[in-house]
């Protein structure tokens, strides 16, 4: 991305909150990684200042919608990135 450290952060934390609300995630910042977890998924998302890394680890339920999550995860950080 072309955004700056803070516009992405402030992005990110953008699509945080609709995703914490809508599928009940905890999310908690540690400097400019977003934590966040919820009862079988857990991960981060690293934001840099042209970059944004994310990581996430499902348990087994949800693995079996790893495909959709992805997808549902990418269309919201591409259309808060763009």
């Amino acid at each position: 991305h072309a955004l700056g450290l803070e516009t992405a952060r402030a992005r990110i934390e953008e699509v945080a909150q609709a995703l914490g609300d809508e599928l009940q995630i905890d999310c908690e910042w540690n400097g400019d990684t977003l934590v966040f977890t919820r009862p079988g998924a857990s991960g981060t998302i690293d934001v840099g200042a042209d970059s944004i890394d994310v990581d996430i680890e499902l348990g087994l339920p949800l693995s079996l919608m790893q495909g959709m999550i992805e997808e549902r995860i990418n269309a919201r950080l591409d259309a808060a990135m763009g």
